[in-house]
């Protein structure tokens, strides 16, 4: 599984418990972080993402133009990863709805940033329980968009009884 994170995604886990990441990044497959979205992540450094297995990488000149003439509900930084999943068949990582239905409707993979957990703990990379208590204080740290309907969702979906 090749990976493309947002910005979105890499704050809810620098907040919590950017270990998750790492876990990722030695489990799942190569995460990478397009330059233009890391600079929207005050949390995290360069030297961060890179201690902990993060590929970070400078967009191609062409990707930052077609990135820039794009508009729409996408951000500059969206526009950059749903560009950049497209051209190198990734899947990009996101927690932004338009986002999502953008890379569906170019044929992108895409997932949510919980998802990431999931896949760990079926492959028994992390445990269940501590999964739980990532996801629940992703919540605390960003209510607005971590609702207790995805916490449920999550817990079903894990098996957390």
């Amino acid at each position: 599984m090749l990976l493309i994170i947002d910005a979105n995604v890499l704050i809810d886990y620098a907040n919590t418990d950017l270990s998750v990441l790492k876990l990722v990044a030695m489990h799942l497959g190569p995460v990478h972080v397009p330059s233009v979205v890391l600079d929207e992540v005050d949390q995290l450094s360069e030297e961060d993402c890179e201690s902990i297995g993060l590929i970070v990488l400078e967009e191609p000149v062409e990707i930052l133009l077609s990135a820039g003439a794009n508009r729409g509900a996408l951000s500059f930084e969206d526009h950059v990863c749903l560009l950049l999943a497209k051209d190198k068949n990734w899947t990009c990582v996101s927690n932004d709805k338009p986002l999502h239905k953008a890379c569906r409707e170019e044929g992108v993979s895409v997932m949510w940033g919980f998802r990431l957990m999931i896949e760990l703990v079926r492959r028994e990379c992390l445990d269940k329980y501590t999964a739980m208590e990532i996801a629940q204080a992703i919540q605390v740290s960003n209510p607005r968009h971590i609702t207790p309907k995805i916490i449920e969702e999550f817990r079903i979906k894990i098996n957390y009884t």
